[in-house]
């Protein structure tokens, strides 16, 4: 294979995509059910100590070293805070004031909020098509936004913390792709899941302490499928496509996540779709398809 030839993509890979797909998406109305009677903070912590669990076992059975260097500590502290502790406080915490379909809609801005923290930290070129794309992200965000900061039973303070955990989501993916590391993707993921657990466990001493108790059945399943398959599978099947495909091939087989977040809200938890979350999401996907779709005089 020359160094510009596309991989081929295999059923393998497309079966890891449509299981990425599913799982990343479904897991919105599962964090919506499972957030609504127990405290946010200490569902995330434990679906965090799950999740590393799961990525921590996958390493052993691997023979994979978990061992981080000393100078580059400091950076995956960095990169842990925007991306495991900022995003999902955001989201779980967002998730709880709106619907799950909406919640996943504006997570899935991150791409455009990854590519202006780009521009503004690392000077990258901004293009006529990626400029489309922030318009598009931007006319989603305010369309859901006005809706819920119009209706009588919206929740203006659950899109604020929704589009500012996309915002950390980005900056973290920005930073993530031009960090110097030496470690493996699964090292580096067992180790920012462990810092969010550190980080949600500190959250639910210190504002949850007064509500804490037990999970009951539903919640311990809504905990298993939140930390083992969209935090212990989905990385591990992540990582398995984002190393072989390329960026713009990898990024855009998620796009359907916040599709079937609106669906899987509408089927599950009896959500209604609007029309405006219809516009909504076609904006999102047009948005992703501008921003990760490269130029032809820069093919990634």
């Amino acid at each position: 294979m020359s160094e510009h030839e596309q991989p081929k993509i295999t059923g393998i890979d497309l079966l890891l995509i449509f299981t990425l797909t599913l799982i990343w998406g479904s897991t919105y109305p599962v964090m919506k059910f499972a957030v609504t009677s127990y405290p946010p903070g200490i569902f995330r912590a434990f679906t965090f100590l799950v999740g590393a669990s799961c990525v921590g076992l996958y390493a052993r059975l691997r023979g994979e070293s978990l061992f981080i260097p000393l100078k580059e500590r400091s950076v995956i502290a960095q990169l842990s805070f925007a991306n495991m502790g900022l995003w999902h406080l955001g989201i779980i915490y967002g998730i709880r004031l709106l619907n799950s379909g909406r919640a996943a809609i504006m997570g899935y801005t991150m791409p455009v909020w990854a590519l202006l923290t780009s521009v503004i930290i690392y000077q990258t070129p901004l293009k006529g098509r990626a400029v489309l794309g922030v318009i598009c992200s931007l006319s989603a965000t305010a369309l859901l936004g006005a809706d819920e900061f119009t209706n009588f039973s919206g929740h203006p303070l659950g899109v604020i913390l929704t589009v500012g955990a996309a915002f950390f989501w980005g900056l973290g993916t920005t930073l993530l792709k031009n960090a110097k590391l030496t470690v493996s993707s699964v090292a580096l993921t067992f180790w920012m899941l462990t810092f969010g657990f550190v980080f949600f466990a500190i959250i639910g001493v210190f504002l949850e302490n007064e509500v804490w108790r037990w999970p009951n059945t539903l919640e311990w399943l809504a905990i298993a499928y939140s930390g083992g398959l969209s935090f212990g599978v989905g990385y591990v099947a992540w990582f398995l496509v984002a190393r072989k495909l390329t960026p713009v091939t990898s990024g855009l087989s998620v796009m359907l996540v916040p599709v079937i977040g609106l669906l899987s809200g509408a089927a599950v938890l009896g959500e209604q779709i609007a029309y405006t979350d219809i516009a909504a999401l076609l904006l999102i996907l047009v948005a992703m398809l501008l921003v990760l779709t490269p130029n032809k005089e820069n093919k990634l």
